[in-house]
């Protein structure tokens, strides 16, 4: 048995093996291999933790390492790391390989000087290499609420005393943006794995819960799923909301909440207590802008409008942005700190992506764009009850022309020189997606070219 360094001339193969030792493990087929033919070019790819492990000549085991983040309490970002996926060809599963290919990563990785580690898997195999719950070092899962007990969420400190020596007590993981590449590029995943032979994807016993990305129903079995136009199985629907590759409603996100409260009665049979119909609908009215069909509702294009929802969620960002008296706009500081102030509104803007604000050119939020133009602004209606976050970034423009567009009859007041006094300045301020909260709900959106 060898373990070492993986080679472009083992990335194939690797894959492959990726491919068999994931299938239908966790989901109907896998995105592992993908995440990882993906991954190599990834800035937070750790190549020199990139191994493969043979027998007999033939490659049977892979692991790769990545850099991650730890958010603090406070916003603070910190170094973290974590590895995976880890693959076992399944004619060598359950034989030992895994720890061992396991145990001689983690030496080395500790050998770099990695002290923590956070991962997603089962506890029952990775106690052995010395994981427990990271919820018992207060270290908390992203995507789950804080005081949840994550059982498949694990860390372990490689250098005894790390999480200390770093000053960290209590913090929140936050897993490379790259493990998510097949959610993402759902097209570009279909065109690598159609290089593949086929495999028969399958619901199985021990398979993380998959539920219909349309009305939010728990698939647990094939006969639950919708299908696709080939007659194929659609695991991504159920068999009530898809068939022969069309949606069986035509329907808004929220028509199909109001659909699904009538079920409430089947909901409260699995439920400890009893939840009333208003209550299902506001759980929904949370989860579904999540669901994989009506993400598509929370696209916002500057020229057409999808949908009526689209077109109110623009048109409350424009009246937002012309009535309200003030912005609320975030910097970050060069300790990584949100920094938020309260400005006069945006003096002109273009549709709802670019916003024009003034400003004194060495003031310390300019000094903050200047460095990091990542930036933040918030409109916030307490009468209605609504608030409007857009994030992108931000630029200090101090051009004549664009001085003199936002110039408005009484600025001598705040810059005695006029357009062309040294302290005045323009933030231009373009947006990329936001989140708004209105009806006692929030959603989320991109905003496209």
């Amino acid at each position: 048995m060898k373990i070492r360094l993986e080679q472009p001339s083992d990335y194939r193969k690797v894959e492959n093996l990726t491919r068999e030792a994931f299938w239908n493990v966790y989901r109907p087929g896998c995105y592992e291999h993908f995440v990882l033919n993906q991954f190599r070019n990834n800035p937070d790819f750790i190549p020199e933790l990139d191994l493969v492990m043979e027998e007999d000549g033939m490659i049977i085991g892979h692991i790769m390492f990545s850099r991650a983040e730890l958010v603090l309490d406070d916003g603070t970002h910190r170094q973290s790391w974590t590895f995976g996926p880890i693959s076992i060809h399944p004619n060598y599963q359950l034989k030992g390989y895994g720890l061992k290919l396991l145990y001689y990563a983690l030496d080395k990785a500790r050998e770099m000087g990695i002290g923590f580690l956070c991962m997603e898997g089962n506890i029952n195999f990775y106690k052995h290499a010395g994981f427990g719950l990271a919820s018992e070092m207060d270290i908390h899962y992203h995507a789950e609420p804080r005081d949840a007990e994550v059982p498949y969420f694990l860390a372990l400190e490689l250098i005894p005393g790390w999480l200390k020596s770093n000053g960290i007590t209590e913090a929140t993981y936050c897993p490379p943006k790259g493990y998510f590449v097949a959610e993402a590029n759902p097209n570009a995943f279909a065109s690598y794995e159609a290089t593949f032979p086929a495999k028969e994807k399958t619901m199985q016993p021990g398979q993380l819960p998959q539920f219909c990305q349309s009305c939010g129903m728990p698939l647990t079995k094939n006969e639950d799923c919708g299908t696709n136009a080939d007659g194929s199985t659609c695991f991504d629907y159920c068999k009530y909301c898809y068939k022969d590759g069309k949606f069986l409603q035509n329907c808004t996100m929220d028509e199909m909440i109001e659909h699904c409260a009538q079920f409430v009665g089947e909901v409260n049979k699995g439920l400890p207590h009893p939840i009333t119909r208003e209550e299902y609908m506001g759980q929904m009215k949370m989860y579904f802008p999540h669901l994989k069909r009506w993400r598509k509702d929370i696209t916002i294009n500057e020229a057409i409008p999808k949908n009526p929802v689209l077109a109110g969620v623009r048109d409350l960002i424009a009246k937002m942005a012309d009535t309200l008296p003030v912005t609320y706009i975030s910097s970050v500081d060069k300790e990584g700190c949100p920094c938020t102030k309260a400005m006069l509104s945006p003096r002109v803007r273009e549709g709802i992506k670019t916003f024009y604000f003034t400003t004194n050119t060495f003031s310390l939020r300019v000094a903050h764009y200047k460095a990091n133009p990542k930036a933040s602004i918030y409109f916030c209606d307490a009468e209605g009850f609504k608030g409007m976050m857009l994030r992108g970034s931000m630029e200090v423009l101090t051009d004549a022309a664009s001085k003199e567009m936002v110039w408005r009859e009484g600025d001598t007041e705040y810059y005695p020189g006029g357009i062309t006094d040294p302290n005045y300045c323009v933030l231009k301020f373009t947006a990329t997606d936001g989140r708004f909260y209105s009806d006692f709900y929030p959603r989320s959106f991109i905003i496209e070219e």
